[in-house]
């Protein structure tokens, strides 16, 4: 069933002392022991495995707790290992919880010290740290309080004088902070907070890209207030950032804006605000969209740091010259009874041309683009639409390599460092570089003997990507090697990975990776980590489960979609039809309510019904995996675990946009998913989040929650799990990553622990039966095929 609100500590194992740890709801230790009289506890394996699964899905974590307390009698490995999960978890529990008390109170006792000595900032951290460590309850009673009120009166002050001192930056984090004090409640402060953020974030973006002396002097600003804070927490600076000399601005990279405007047009932003104005799922036409290009370009001349490369903005009579202009037109079309149209756009786009080049004096291409972007930003504002904009040409390729989930290269991502040096970030495993032995860190220092020095990175990937089969030649400087390396390397059509598995055994000949699937092989339950959904993702899925079920019987699941952020569509349908055989899967509905489309399961692609499965979310879990998850859910196909996901749930389309040789796209906002509607309901339910939402995303079944400490050891570990270094490892000989099973053992990720727990769980009473067999048969030393 799909579940609306609700909101719960997961307690797993000891009910009473689980209880009292968790404080789960007022009176669920009651509700438990009423239920172990009102619902004895099976002592038949599989009806208690059968009861454990229902509960799951029915979010009844005081009937899961009653159960696991009291697992009935059995003797196959299966069964120990749940038994042995049950015991782990529960000692997890207590570890942790004792952790949580002890660094809420340090937080409190920090966040006093700071109050004290007037560091905001840190006591901001301090604050946001309690959040993660407290119930949602327990936050909001110490927000009301006189130390919750008092903090967020001296951040409101902090903001106000970070911002006449021009630190945009410590208010764009102090800010931050403050939204995440009230981040999931509907108020007005919320409301308030979210709107300044944005505004404020527009302007740091204006100062990243037009002017990068001013970022550069406050990020200097900013590092220094981090290795403070990084002391005052106790915690260790990098040897790196503190013996590295500190670099001065690099004159190279004052224009790189002219690359990022380079190809727009008015012919471009007139296409692209057309089929937001037409198309939009608000039915917005124009008004909103010259409304907010009329903002944005007023925001240029507002933000005084702009002056380093457009030096007319140093002048406050042309300024305010351009300002009038803009004030002018912005009355008329508040003023305008009218719908505007294209018309209007051509009229106010050639005033505000003309007015700049009589004062001003932007360029040109910057004006049209500020005024596109604070046209799409308008529909944020106003109808709170993140999701609509305009694929600047500049941009175009990445936005299309990350919808197709390949390109053709050598398999490097690389950046600029702080001296303009081309650097190589990560080389991507299995590509033509990583299996060379170019390394995170190594500097491009000429690309086929061509210097790299000024190079933007739009010339860098232009001169590295080529035809496939094309060899490249990359002349790298390793910092600990005293000369040049050359690496001679043929471009190949580099894949996107998004489905990854438990344990990445090796690499095969071509640097493909060889996944052990089994997170739990006596239990025979398989681990899937889906990072998205692209073109490949449906049939790499299938090769996962095919390999599977060729090594042994598969019998459960984990499907971990924490931290995707979605993808295609058709990629999604498909996932859930593989295990649900009928019904709808998703529908989508228009600006006017009605059911558009409406995508049906299909009997004969439900190749894996009924196969016990356990989903993963998170927060940052959005679009196609809210579609998957949510869908799931609905249709009783699995038992979904986590916390609530983003709540992104509208569907945009893109179109391209063409003015002679320069090309572009535009992103909008057409309709809105719906999930299935649960038993008993006639219409389906919307996960988009919107500011005023009070229900959005997917309310997980069973909701495990996840410390930030927890979130980050886990991550690294994951991350160091993930990464097999083609050229250093081998040469060793040996796999100096962790042990991948300290990721359950060690309790730093209770949201997985859990989810094999539960499907431990729900196999126990088939397993004990397969192994009663075997053991009839004279074959209980071999292991079981369970």
């Amino acid at each position: 069933m799909l579940k609306v609100n609700k909101v719960k500590w997961m307690a797993i194992g000891n009910v009473g002392l689980l209880s009292a740890i968790l404080a789960i709801t007022s009176g669920s230790l009651a509700a438990a022991q009423q239920d172990q009289t009102a619902a004895p506890v099976p002592t038949v394996l599989s009806d208690w495995s059968t009861q454990v699964w229902d509960a799951a899905k029915a979010d009844d974590l005081d009937r899961v707790n009653v159960l696991l307390e009291s697992v009935p009698q059995g003797e196959s490995p299966a069964l120990l290992a749940l038994k042995k999960s049950i015991q782990q978890r529960d000692n997890h529990l207590v570890e942790n919880e004792a952790t949580r008390l002890k660094d809420l109170a340090k937080r409190k006792a920090d966040l006093a010290v700071a109050m004290a000595a007037n560091e905001i900032n840190m006591a901001m951290v301090h604050a946001v740290n309690m959040k993660f460590l407290m119930s949602t309850e327990d936050w909001r009673m110490w927000l009301d309080s006189e130390d919750g009120r008092a903090v967020e009166k001296a951040a409101t002050a902090e903001i106000k004088q970070a911002l006449a001192q021009g630190d945009v930056l410590l208010a764009q984090e102090i800010l931050f902070r403050q939204k995440a004090f009230h981040d999931g409640a509907d108020t007005v402060d919320y409301k308030r907070i979210d709107t300044e953020l944005d505004d404020l974030n527009r302007r740091v973006t204006l100062i990243a890209e037009f002017a990068p002396r001013e970022l550069y002097r406050l990020r200097k600003v900013q590092l220094k207030r981090i290795e403070a804070n990084l002391k005052a927490e106790g915690k260790e600076i990098p040897v790196a950032d503190a013996e590295a000399e500190e670099p001065e601005f690099n004159e190279l990279f004052k224009d790189d804006w002219k690359e990022r405007t380079k190809g727009i047009t008015s012919k471009l932003v007139l296409m692209g605000l057309r089929q937001a104005a037409s198309e939009h799922v608000t039915n917005t036409g124009w008004n909103p969209l010259l409304k907010g290009g009329l903002d944005a370009v007023e925001l240029l001349l507002e933000t005084p740091q702009l002056a380093e490369n457009f030096p007319g903005l140093a002048d406050p009579v042309k300024v305010q010259a351009m300002s009038a202009t803009l004030d002018a037109r912005l009355k008329e079309i508040t003023a305008s009874k009218k719908k505007l149209g294209a018309s209007d756009y051509q009229t106010v786009i050639t005033d505000v041309l003309a007015a700049n080049d009589a004062t001003v004096q932007i360029p040109k291409e910057v004006i049209l683009r500020e005024f596109g972007e604070g046209a799409t930003a308008q529909l944020s504002k106003e109808y709170e639409d993140d999701y609509s904009e305009i694929i600047w040409p500049d941009n175009l390729r990445r936005f299309r390599q990350s919808i197709e989930g390949n390109f053709v290269g050598v398999g490097i991502l690389i950046g600029h460092n702080d001296k303009r040096e081309l650097m190589i970030v990560n080389p991507l495993e299995g590509s033509p570089a990583s299996r060379a032995g170019i390394r995170p860190g190594d500097k491009i220092i000429a690309v086929d003997d061509q210097s790299t020095v000024g190079w933007t990175l739009n010339r860098s990937v232009d001169n590295i990507t080529g035809p496939v089969g094309k060899p490249v030649k990359l002349t790298i400087q390793r910092n600990d090697v005293p000369d040049p390396l050359e690496f001679s390397l043929k471009r190949a059509s580099i894949k996107m990975r998004s489905v990854n598995g438990w344990w990445k055994s090796q690499l095969d000949s071509k640097g493909n990776p060889l996944w052990d699937w089994w997170v739990d092989p006596i239990s025979g339950i398989g681990y899937v980590r889906l990072s998205g959904f692209n073109e490949d993702s449906f049939d790499d899925f299938m090769d996962a489960i095919l390999q599977m079920r060729k090594e042994r019987s598969l019998n459960g699941l984990v499907l971990d979609l924490r931290g995707n952020p979605g993808g295609l569509l058709k990629s999604a349908v498909g996932f859930v039809n593989l295990f649900v055989p009928d019904g709808s899967v998703v529908s989508v509905q228009d600006r006017d309510g009605n059911m558009v489309n409406n995508f049906m399961a299909e009997k004969t692609r439900s190749s894996l019904e009924g196969l016990p499965l356990v989903v993963l979310v998170n927060g940052n879990s959005a679009s196609a995996s809210e579609i998957v998850s949510g869908s799931l859910q609905a249709h009783g196909a699995a038992v979904i675990l986590g916390e609530r996901s983003f709540g992104k749930g509208s569907v945009q389309t893109v179109q391209p946009l063409s003015d002679g040789a320069n090309e572009a796209a535009v992103k909008v906002t057409i309709q809105y998913y719906v999930l299935p509607p649960i038993e008993g309901e006639a219409k389906g339910r919307l996960v988009h989040r919107r500011a005023s939402s009070k229900d959005w995303g997917v309310n997980p079944d069973l909701v495990v929650k996840i410390t930030p400490p927890q979130a980050e050891k886990s991550g690294e570990m994951r991350l160091a799990l993930d990464r097999l270094d083609e050229g250093e490892v081998n040469q060793v000989g040996m796999d100096l990553r962790p042990i991948v099973g300290d990721l359950l053992a060690t309790g730093i990720d209770p949201q997985l622990e859990t989810a094999v727990m539960i499907l431990q769980a729900r196999l126990a009473g088939d397993l004990e039966k397969r192994h009663l067999v075997q053991v009839e048969k004279g074959n209980s030393s071999k292991p079981a095929q369970q």
